[in-house]
């Protein structure tokens, strides 16, 4: 499959990867994530006219204060799975969350942010060029109770796009 599926796991996954704000310190946001999570919603895959449905199961795990780790398991069209992750570290010098996600057909990829009130906005560098640049912006918002939504913002013909918009239910 296509970075563009599988990047709805990255969006999860950087979710860790952004600085706390001044109400939230990183391993209390993280632990919005611990635990089981299933979801899905539509994402945008290059090689396809339409959007595509997608689901995902994935586990959050707190590796240590400032390092927690995502993975799990998205599928479409009833044949097409990944395994996707994300690694994350907070930073509270910078602070800011760094960390990897794999998962897409591009290779590995590297994500940064800044959380805002509930919401991580993040920068992912793609390993290669898919659409107009190899970076994608993705916006996780989790209040704490129990969901959070996930959406990948890609740049195609110089517009931004919503190539995957997600949520996700703790279970």
């Amino acid at each position: 499959m296509t970075r563009q599926i599988f990047g709805l796991g990255a969006l999860f996954l950087a979710a860790g990867l952004v600085a706390a704000g001044p109400g939230i310190a990183a391993p209390d946001y993280f632990s919005r994530f611990d635990g089981t999570w299933s979801g899905g919603g539509r994402v945008k895959v290059k090689q396809l006219p339409s959007p595509t449905d997608v689901s995902c199961n994935v586990s959050g795990t707190r590796n240590s204060q400032r390092s927690f780790t995502i993975a799990g398991r998205c599928r479409a069209m009833v044949l097409l799975s990944r395994e996707i992750a994300a690694r994350l570290t907070y930073d509270p010098g910078a602070r800011l969350y760094r960390g990897t996600y794999t998962g897409s057909t591009s290779g590995p990829a590297t994500l940064a942010g800044r959380l805002k009130g509930s919401t991580l906005d993040l920068r992912v560098k793609w390993a290669k060029k898919i659409y107009d640049d190899d970076v994608a912006r993705m916006v996780i918002r989790n209040d704490g109770r129990g969901a959070f939504t996930m959406q990948t913002i890609e740049k195609i013909n110089g517009k931004n796009v919503v190539v995957s918009d997600l949520t996700f239910r703790g279970g």
